[in-house]
């Protein structure tokens, strides 16, 4: 019965979820799609309706008319109006339907021919959709079993812990829960559009915000996926490397905290894996402009500039990634600079930058333009912005500086005597030091300056080369062998340097062709994507070792695993993919082709026989699955507001759309004082019998095909593995009888702190109980939770302030 309703809850996301991202971009935009490939149809559905959706709603809320009617009759209307005008009746349709209404003509006539013409049209569908396919059905059909495959693998946790995965995603549930209020940017201006996304799939088809922030991420990865997909197949020189790479992808194992943490964060509903898809596609459709543009026609004259359809999608993927996060866009970013080296011929010439140029500026202004909207109508930026720029302007040291001040405030007159006078004799000796070691600085200041004009060039460069080889040594150790150790560490140096080879290999045999025929060789490109994959490994992983090679972090480097795996797999697919292109023209492909099928197999098969198949992943869990089923009860069952819920800070963004909620902690502090009430009908109240250690890593458990349970062995502390769960237990011997708590989180995070909240509770309780009998009412009750509720007179309400009686008596 459980399962079955989070199966139902699933099946909504899901296919709400393929109709406002396919089906409806399918039937409005058919005009656009009319003989275009399957590769545009994904990419323009995907970054197009996270566009649409983010523009539409904010520009609803800028000017304050974001009201669910408006929102779903500008998407059902158009959706409507576009099937009405794509309906076209013939003339004897026309009299035959006229004849219908006039009762003159049979309605079973009428009837059988339209399903008739419905049932020519869905075999012409059939049939149009068969020609797309052409000969990549083992292709696209091996695509779709790792699509399943992943959506299973990171959604699986969703059903085993029905409780969000990080505490990141209720700060989310809270900005759309703003959207729903018709209040964009609640939080400050920040990109929104996840969080559009999700508002719309709630305003659209009634689904709970709670459930789609729970399911989408397990759903959305196939973007992911497909976009990663889409780039190797302008890489690659066999059409299944790419499906191989994804296999091994979803199947080898993590040998690090901060890959598995990175591949656990695609299970979960954030901005910036919700726009990761983008980093590929801004890579997949540059490479393919450059390579297919070609110079267009503008009212009967040639321009000078090319541009295609591939620049529109490059486009569309980069204004959906700065819509989404930040973070995506500086990847993607990266991710295409590997690719200057491999087309510079091509894209600094005018004909080709202009276009790519205004393509950036265009992306740029239709993702910060209604951002800018916001900052204009006086909305701030979020917290996290604005201390980004704080530290672009150079601001960092005056905001440390405040935020001392702020800490020492905190502190009691003594102590924060001691620590100015701890900083004032710091700065003293400082100062000392630095007038004692004045002299000393300026002779070997002099030293140096000779030794630099006595320095030869040849000792520069040797002085070059050996920081260069530094660096280099310090990402091979703090990246590649802390990531992989040092076995995987080898290997992947080894391909790595394999690619390089082959590409500047490639490059000398044809400059000795060009030199022979006096002419340029027709495939000029080729290899170069393997060049370009492989300075991009290398650079993602400078990028996350960043601050020990002395280089600014520009994202954090445990966020950067998920799509550095993918990068580097794909650096280990050169040496098959290579090995296939030389059997191509020697072996028939009814062979291949089954075989490439059947080495995905074996790389399935392969990673569990050489045990380093993947295993389950986790959700740091702050509460019970019995909280998340107590709520989902009264939410269903009761009136809106016409109860509050009193529980740690969890249970307020499922209910915050329902009814009402009351902190824990506060509700402890209250029962102290003489006057306390809640207004509502009903008062539930959570009381934890076996106290939840908060944030703990939960790691799943289920069938050996879909993974192991081998990654809690990583992690050194604060970790379960389910059905397990850390915990504490009620005792009744120590009551925090007049302490009072003042912090939310750091009391819930605290084991002991919570355990004297969870005390107070139940002491509570039994007291109301003394007090009344028969009017507290078990409501849900397991081996780790129990769910106490009340019915009170709303004209007459209880007074909750007993533990204060208690005392007084």
């Amino acid at each position: 019965m459980i399962t079955g309703y989070w199966l139902l809850e699933y099946a909504k996301v899901l296919f709400a979820y393929l109709f406002v991202m396919f089906i409806w971009p399918s039937v409005v935009f058919r005009g656009v799609f009319k003989g275009k490939s399957l590769t545009f149809r994904f990419s323009f559905c995907v970054a197009g309706q996270i566009l649409l959706f983010n523009t539409v709603v904010l520009l609803l809320g800028l000017l304050h008319i974001l009201k669910p009617w408006i929102f779903c009759g500008l998407f059902y209307g158009v959706f409507l109006f576009s099937i009405c005008r794509g309906i076209k009746f013939e003339e004897r349709e026309k009299r035959a339907l006229r004849h219908l209404f006039t009762g003159t003509y049979g309605k079973k006539l009428f009837f059988l021919r339209l399903w008739e013409k419905m049932k020519g049209s869905l075999l012409a569908g059939w049939r149009c959709f068969r020609r797309t396919l052409g000969g990549h059905v083992l292709e696209y059909g091996l695509l779709a079993v790792l699509l399943v495959y992943a959506m299973i693998y990171f959604s699986y946790g969703a059903f085993q812990d029905y409780s969000f995965g990080s505490g990141d995603l209720y700060v989310h549930n809270a900005w759309i829960y703003g959207l729903t209020e018709g209040q964009v940017f609640s939080a400050g201006v920040y990109p929104e559009g996840m969080h559009c996304f999700v508002y719309g799939l709630h305003t659209l088809f009634g689904i709970k915000i709670y459930s789609c922030l729970l399911f989408l991420g397990g759903i959305h990865v196939t973007a992911f996926l497909v976009s990663a997909y889409i780039l190797m197949k302008e890489i690659f020189c066999w059409r299944f490397t790419a499906l191989w790479v994804l296999t091994a992808f979803l199947t080898v194992d993590v040998l690090c905290v901060d890959e598995i943490f990175s591949m656990s964060r695609l299970q979960w509903t954030l901005p910036q894996e919700f726009g990761l898809f983008t980093i590929f596609a801004c890579a997949a459709f540059l490479v393919r402009y450059l390579k297919n543009a070609g110079q267009r026609q503008w009212r009967g004259k040639s321009t000078r500039f090319c541009w295609d359809e591939n620049l529109l999608l490059f486009l569309m993927s980069l204004a959906a990634s700065l819509a989404i996060h930040f973070y995506p866009t500086i990847m993607a970013f990266f991710l295409c600079v590997c690719f200057v080296p491999v087309f510079w011929h091509k894209i600094f010439r005018p004909r080709y930058f202009v276009p790519l140029l205004s393509a950036v500026i265009c992306g740029f202004l239709i993702a910060v333009i209604p951002m800018g909207g916001a900052l204009a109508s006086g909305i701030p930026f979020q917290g996290s912005i604005g201390w980004a720029m704080s530290v672009i302007n150079g601001e960092e040291e005056s905001a440390q500086e405040e935020n001392a001040q702020e800490e020492a405030s905190e502190l009691s007159p003594e102590e924060a005597g001691e620590a100015l006078d701890g900083q004032t004799g710091g700065e003293s000796m400082e100062g000392e030091a630095a007038h004692g070691q004045s002299a000393l600085g300026q002779m070997a200041e002099e030293q140096t300056q000779t030794g630099k004009e006595a320095e030869s060039l040849s000792e520069k460069l040797e002085s070059l080369g050996n920081a260069l080889w530094e660096k280099l040594w310090t990402v091979y150790q703090k990246g590649y062998v802390t990531l992989y150790r040092e076995q995987r560490a080898q290997w992947i140096a080894g391909a790595t340097a394999l690619a390089v080879l082959l590409w500047a290999v490639c490059r000398i045999i044809l400059l000795f062709v060009r030199l022979i025929r006096r002419k340029r060789p027709a495939e000029k490109s080729f290899f170069d994507g393997y060049l370009a994959i492989a300075l991009a490994s290398v650079l993602y992983m400078t990028m996350y070792c960043a601050s020990s090679v002395g280089l600014p972090q520009l994202v954090e480097g445990a966020r950067l695993c998920s799509t550095e795996q993918l990068l580097i797999l794909a650096v280990m697919g050169i040496g098959p993919d290579v090995l296939f292109m030389l059997t191509k023209p020697f072996v028939p492909q009814l062979i291949l082709n089954p075989a490439s099928v059947l080495l995905a197999g074996a790389i399935y098969v392969g990673t569990m026989l050489t045990g380093s198949f993947h295993g389950y992943l986790y959700y740091e869990l702050t509460r019970y699955n019995g909280a998340v089923l107590a709520t989902c009860s009264i939410v269903n069952a009761l009136p809106e507001e016409t109860y509050t819920i009193v529980s740690p800070t969890e249970e307020l963004y499922q209910v915050i759309q329902y009814g009402w909620h009351e902190e824990l902690i506060d509700f402890v502090n209250k029962s102290r004082t003489k006057e306390y009430t809640l207004p509502t009908e009903y008062v539930f109240l959570y009381v934890e019998k076996r106290p939840i250690q908060s944030s703990q890593s939960h790691f799943f458990t289920g069938p050996r095909w879909l993974a192991w349970e081998k990654y809690p062995a990583y992690f050194p502390s604060n970790v379960s593995q389910c059905p397990q769960i850390l915990s504490a237990s009620l005792t009744g011997e120590e009551r925090a009888q007049d302490r009072v708590f003042v912090s939310h989180s750091s009391t819930y995070s605290d084991l002991e702190s919570r355990t004297l909240v969870e005390e107070a509770a139940m002491e509570w309780c039994e007291e109301f109980d003394r007090l009344y009998p028969g009017e507290l009412k078990l409501y849900y009750e397991d081996e780790s939770i129990v769910c106490y509720y009340f019915r009170q007179n709303v004209q007459s309400l209880y007074q909750l302030g007993i533990l204060y009686q208690e005392d007084a008596g």
